[in-house]
């Protein structure tokens, strides 16, 4: 019983950290979209400016 106990604790335990791996690596992803399109909205200002 108590081997059990251990291993469905640690399973649930690998399990939540991976979750919580993966949901970061979504948040990075979304935040470096994010920055492109910051940076791809500047370099379009500022060649707007240099043609002027």
């Amino acid at each position: 019983m108590k081997v059990r106990m251990r291993s469905q604790v640690k399973g649930s335990w690998l399990l939540i950290m991976n979750i919580k791996i993966w949901i970061k690596r979504d948040m990075n992803l979304e935040e470096r979209e994010k920055e492109k399109v910051l940076r791809i909205e500047t370099k379009e200002k500022k060649r707007e400016k240099d043609r002027d």
